[in-house]
């Protein structure tokens, strides 16, 4: 996954669920400056998490 669908998967989110999963996914089979900006967009991701299902989902996927 590139950074442009990086950044649309995440602006779709909160309403798609699934994008937690797909950018860890991403991250972890990204390396250097890649990484380090999928990183910054999955930060992202975890203040838009307003409700509890959300806290948790970001949670398993990107906080651990």
């Amino acid at each position: 996954m590139n950074l442009d669908d990086a950044l649309a998967l995440t602006q779709r989110f909160p309403e798609d669920k699934t994008v937690p999963e797909k950018l860890a996914d991403a991250i972890k089979k990204s390396s250097g400056y890649e990484k380090k900006m999928l990183i910054k967009l999955g930060e992202g991701v975890i203040l838009d998490a307003t409700t509890k299902e959300e806290r948790k989902l970001v949670q398993k996927f990107l906080m651990s």
